[in-house]
């Protein structure tokens, strides 16, 4: 029950790597107004999150089988476990991330009468590339989340548009992330300190840098990024394109970079820790991704004040206008995307337009501001 008049907000997430999700979760129970509610995160694994949210005074209860949840057998573990915790805690607000999480204690709270019940939609992984009979069948499981949910945040526009069915979008509010990066190193310091982790970078240190931090999966579509950058032009100072993360498809992009003479121009630094702190040593962002529900790096390259280029798909509208705050281009098509980083890299003025427009517009979408608007979620009647 609540303590002392607060209202107790159950969050589960399936995860406690260091995701999108995850962090949106952390800024919301580290941002909540302890004097009317009381967060308690409930998670799969023994990742940063957790040791996260205990130094910032969060309580943590360990799922033990949810960061596996894929086969029916540890489903119905999970949500006996679900069922107990419910039991024990109960929470006035239950709020679910993540796909399994989120349907699991969609159905667990249903059975234990919770009385609001939030399900965040960060993405859809019906938008991955699959089967169709597979995309057909998550999009159900999803819709089930939905319909057994109060109400569903979704964190673009994309979200709500791509859930098309009977009554789902009227149970959808969109409430985009809010994001803080604290200080940024400079210019300098900071792609010292990038070179200190890379130090074939340190011959390239006043050429132009181009970055991309995301992880290296498919749905990123590194390669047409590499494509692209084959088909740029001779600079004075010449371009050297950044890629920062981990991933399945690092061999994939090794061995593209060694078929095409590519390593004295593109540099994988592997995963690197705050990386948005290090983004003032480039000169332009690029996210060539085929399916993006939001988008968390651009929203970091904005408040940095990097200019952007990114392809129009899900969520990343609503953080970048094509030629107004950004460049959009098509999914998968490299010689737009050459042409526009072509266009950024030569054109230094409309670059930094652009980049202090979305600057602006980012700088409004705080923490805070999302907190508060999920809060009023929580303090609705259903």
């Amino acid at each position: 029950m609540a303590t002392q008049n607060k209202k107790k907000v159950l969050f589960v997430i399936t995860k406690s790597n260091w995701g999108g999700a995850q962090r949106y979760v952390y800024d919301l129970t580290t941002n909540l107004d302890r004097s009317k509610f009381d967060p308690v995160v409930a998670l799969g694994g023994d990742g940063v999150l957790v040791s996260m949210l205990e130094n910032a005074h969060v309580r943590v209860i360990r799922l033990s089988q949810m960061s596996n949840a894929t086969s029916l057998k540890n489903s119905w573990k999970n949500l006996r476990e679900l069922l107990k915790i419910l039991k024990i805690e109960r929470p006035a607000v239950l709020h679910l991330n993540s796909s399994i999480a989120g349907l699991l204690g969609a159905i667990a709270g249903r059975i234990t009468l919770v009385p609001k019940i939030i399900f965040t939609a960060h993405g859809w992984a019906f938008n991955e590339d699959r089967p169709w009979w597979q995309k057909l069948i998550i999009k159900c499981l999803h819709y089930l989340t939905i319909l057994l949910s109060h109400r569903t945040i979704a964190v673009s526009t994309a979200i709500v548009k791509q859930m098309n069915w009977p009554k789902a979008q009227n149970k959808m509010k969109i409430i985009n992330p809010g994001r803080t990066i604290g200080v940024t190193y400079g210019r300098s310091e900071a792609r010292s300190k990038l070179i200190s982790f890379q130090p074939e970078l340190e011959p390239y240190q006043n050429d132009q840098w181009v970055v991309c931090i995301a992880e290296l999966h498919p749905i990123k579509r590194h390669l047409i990024l590499l494509e692209a950058l084959r088909l740029l032009p001779h600079f004075d100072k010449p371009v050297k394109l950044i890629l920062i993360g981990e991933g399945s498809e690092r061999e994939s992009i090794e061995s593209y970079i060694g078929t095409h003479n590519l390593s004295n121009q593109v540099f994988l630094l592997g995963s690197v820790t705050e990386a948005a702190r290090f983004l003032k040593a480039f000169d332009l962002f690029v996210l060539a991704s085929k399916s993006e529900s939001y988008g968390y790096v651009l929203h970091e390259a904005g408040l940095a004040q990097v200019p952007v280029i990114a392809t129009n798909v899900g969520g990343i509208p609503d953080i970048v206008t094509n030629n107004q705050t950004g460049i959009l281009v098509a999914p998968d098509d490299y010689p737009a995307l050459a042409k526009a980083l072509n266009t950024l890299l030569v054109n230094k003025t409309q670059a930094a337009t652009f980049a202090t427009a979305l600057h602006a517009e980012l700088i409004e979408r705080s923490v805070t501001k999302m907190t508060r608007q999920t809060e009023s979620l929580y303090q609705q009647e259903r």
